[in-house]
């Protein structure tokens, strides 16, 4: 028998990043607020990491610590709250957990491979199972999952398109129908210690990586990498280089400058909260940071190539159509695919020749390096 189960009191949509808007949302649900900045900082913050493997057609350029599973169960720990990760082979298994939750009247955090979303427009081949969105309706007699994602306004997509996208196995980060019951603690304690813990985690992986593509050597070892780019990748390979590093930074879900405004957020509100205001000087070196990666995504996508700059414009537009969640939202997404893909075609051919725009982008890098090792060498002093 056809169900409509819909939490009809869920209204809280729009924010930064997939994990921390997901989490803020469920939290908002029990009556519980939290900033985003902050529950980002909880989680361990900011980090770096490149990494590429030989079944990659470009390096993922990350730039958050914790890995996709810990984030949240780091989060959850350190609020009081619960995060329990289940996940089965059984797509309808998984497909009935979700509305068994959603009966108990509980929104449900659920892992999602974004290619496989409609209202994202994405190219077919652009899988990403990391994605974090809450699911907080279902109507089968109308085809519908009820959704909340980073725009400000409730998405749906099929039942179809939902199991397949919770079931996708394609890297990198597979969903394989994953999903969190999250309880949540009645009210907030005391985060002092937490928020102490959370800085001092993410100094340690900057400063002390376990490997050295990770951390502050792992920017380091990015900047040494970005000059031999053209000579590694070729044709859509090495454009997806730049297109990658463009996107992991400034729409892929990091809120702007590879979330390093977030974290300066998180250390100016942790500032008072811990009564040490001196907090407000790593602080500044982050927004500092954040111009600077903001000025590796425009290299990485340069004025000079003007297919490349348009391509950059087009990207922020769409991101930005996307958040917006306006009528014909998707339309206008998907003829700014069309609009990308015409100069890809364009340009594609002689990025090769171009070894000035990957020796601009690894100075940038280098620029970045030395002021978020500043920033994090005085933090770790300081907590």
């Amino acid at each position: 028998m056809a169900e409509k189960i819909i939490l009809e009191n869920f209204n809280y949509f729009g924010g930064k990043h997939c994990q921390t808007t997901a989490l803020k949302s469920i939290l908002e649900y029990h009556n519980l607020s939290l900033s985003e900045e902050m529950l980002f900082g909880l989680g361990g913050g900011i980090g770096f990491i490149y990494w590429h493997t030989k079944k990659m057609p470009a390096p993922f350029i990350g730039t958050r610590n914790s890995k996709v599973d810990e984030f949240v169960v780091k989060i959850c720990k350190r609020i009081g709250a619960e995060a329990i990760l289940c996940q089965t082979v059984s797509t309808e298994k998984s497909y009935e957990e979700v509305k068994k939750l959603l009966v108990a009247c509980e929104p449900v955090y659920v892992f999602v491979d974004m290619a496989y979303l409609p209202y994202m427009a994405l190219p077919s081949e652009a899988h990403f199972g990391g994605h974090s969105v809450v699911v907080f309706g279902i109507d089968e007699c109308e085809n519908k999952v009820y959704i909340a994602d980073r725009g400000k306004k409730a998405v749906f997509v099929s039942i179809g398109d939902f199991k397949k996208a919770r079931s996708s196995k394609f890297p990198p980060f597979p969903a394989k129908n994953k999903l969190f019951k999250i309880k949540c603690p009645p009210v907030i304690p005391d985060l002092k210690e937490c928020i102490k813990d959370g800085i001092k985690e993410c100094c340690d992986v900057m400063l002390r990586p376990p490997i050295k593509n990770i951390g502050l050597s792992g920017m380091q070892k990015w900047a040494g990498l970005v000059p031999k780019w053209n000579k590694q990748f070729k044709g859509m390979n090495l454009l997806g280089c730049l297109l990658n590093t463009f996107i992991y930074i400034e729409i892929g879900g990091t809120g702007g400058s590879a979330f390093r405004p977030m974290y300066a957020k998180f250390l100016r509100e942790s500032a008072e909260i811990l009564e040490k205001p001196e907090l407000n000087q790593p602080a500044e070196l982050f927004e500092k940071s954040a111009a600077i990666w903001s000025k590796i995504a425009s290299a990485a996508l340069p004025d000079e190539i003007q297919e490349l700059k348009k391509i950059r414009q087009l990207l922020f537009q769409k991101n930005k159509i996307f958040e917006e969640q306006k009528t014909d939202t998707i339309e206008e997404m998907k003829e700014i695919n069309i609009e990308i893909n015409r100069l890809t075609k364009k340009v594609v051919n002689y990025l090769q020749e171009n070894p000035s725009l990957f020796i601009n982008l690894q100075q940038k890098i280098s620029d970045c390096y030395e002021t978020e090792k500043q920033a994090f060498i005085l933090l770790s002093r300081l907590i």
